[in-house]
């Protein structure tokens, strides 16, 4: 977990930064604690954060530390891409537009593909046979728009995930699901199976009656177990559909399903669940957990990647999670970042570094509405001030007020 610390530049010096531990992510260094360190459990002077339980064992000492910018630069590739030899689909190498670029032309295939699922998942309700044809289209587009630039879609969905609606969640999912298989340099093809997959997985929703899918509070005994039969239906509907892939009823029935045993509705082990809908387990619990729900708040972006990996293995398959993470970032785009100098902005676009992505500041230390401009962290860019730009910490949507949905709609235009 840990290794001396390396003599430093007066350069790197300077990009120590206090830290309150919670504020820890996976891929870190701690260079100094808030106590000595032979008061502490630690063999060396100087912690790199590899996983979520060496997070946890500084937390339990410290209550802040100091963090070396630097060697979370460097240690970062190696803390989340291990066994990774190629940059993940939300890197600048692996791009041929920047995201910005993509934008208004991802937004367009977006707003269609929603509209599309919602009426194709209104008709099933009333008795419709399901448009196998209809989904493919919609797919397609978002395989595109993709393979152009997948941060433009993961922007998408943090501002579509306000919106709970079965069809719209399905929508996220096919997106996210397609992003991850793009990173495992799947063909187009597959990207597409999958992303049908991620687009179906919850269409036996549709079956399930409106008083426990819309209920307000908890669901109880009798409604969760109605709640858990949409697996089931969705299987029969898209098992009776000639027009969409046979695989495609295989993950409607075992996207609950877990690698440990524990998921719905078989208990399947880990070889008897399909790939396809442990990929669409992942993205499906992503987008779950980064929106508000009757039974807790949302996670912001960065804490839901957290709780994915500390659930590898268990939950969701360990080296999918790997790819989750490599594809969309460890701030995704979308994601309301608070800088060490207390400006707050909206994470645009990874970059090479995951740790330093490109973000739109958009408030100023005071919590003020600041002239709108693009940071490079990964650049080394600087304040005012002259310090670098660095993340303190993530937020929610909502947070400062700021709804990442209402800044995309009163008229983004960066670049």
């Amino acid at each position: 977990m840990s290794k001396p610390v390396r003599e430093r530049t007066q350069r790197s010096r300077k990009l120590h930064e206090k830290m309150d531990v919670k504020d820890l992510r996976v891929g870190m260094f701690v260079v100094e604690l808030d106590k000595p360190w032979e008061e502490s459990g630690f063999m060396f002077q100087g912690v790199e954060l590899k996983s979520p339980s060496d997070v946890l064992a500084v937390q339990k000492e410290c209550k802040f530390v100091w963090v070396d910018y630097d060697e979370f630069s460097l240690q970062s590739n190696d803390t989340v891409s291990a066994g990774l030899s190629t940059p993940g689909a939300g890197s600048i190498l692996d791009k041929e537009l920047q995201m910005e670029e993509e934008l208004d032309a991802a937004t367009e295939v977006h707003t269609l593909a929603s509209q599309a699922i919602s009426t194709l998942f209104e008709e099933i309700r009333l008795g419709a046979e399901l448009d196998g044809t209809k989904v493919k289209q919609a797919v397609n587009g978002c395989v595109d728009s993709i393979l152009r630039n997948p941060d433009a879609s993961v922007w998408l969905t943090r501002i579509q995930a306000k919106n709970q609606a079965t069809a719209q969640h399905s929508l996220n999912v096919a997106a996210l699901s397609i992003v991850i298989a793009k990173s495992m340099s799947m063909t187009n093809r597959e990207l597409e199976d999958v992303g049908v997959c991620g687009m179906l997985h919850d269409v036996g929703k549709t079956s399930v009656s409106d008083e426990v899918l819309n209920k307000v509070g908890p669901l109880d005994e009798a409604q969760w177990a109605e709640m858990r039969k949409h697996t089931r239906y969705g299987r029969d509907i898209l098992l009776s559909t000639k027009t969409v892939m046979s695989g495609a009823a295989d993950v409607a029935h075992s996207h609950h399903e877990r690698p440990d045993g524990s998921g719905y509705p078989r208990k399947l082990d880990d070889d008897s669940i399909p790939l396809y809908a442990k990929i669409v387990s992942i993205a499906e619990a992503y987008d779950t957990m980064t929106v508000n729900q009757p039974y807790r708040p949302a996670f912001s972006p960065s804490d839901a990647i957290q709780e994915l990996y500390a659930k590898r293995g268990k939950q969701f398959d360990e080296e999918l999670v790997i790819h989750f993470i490599d594809a969309i970032g460890i701030f995704p785009p979308g994601s309301i970042v608070e800088m060490f100098n207390g400006e707050v902005g909206i994470v645009l676009s990874n970059t090479s570094d995951k740790l330093r992505p490109r973000v739109i500041m958009i408030l100023d230390a005071l919590g003020e509405p600041a002239a709108q401009r693009i940071v490079d962290l990964s650049q080394m860019d600087t304040d005012n001030e002259g310090n670098i730009y660095q993340i303190k910490t993530t937020h929610c949507d909502g947070a400062y007020g700021i709804d990442v949905g209402d800044f995309q709609r009163a008229g983004l235009r960066v670049g």
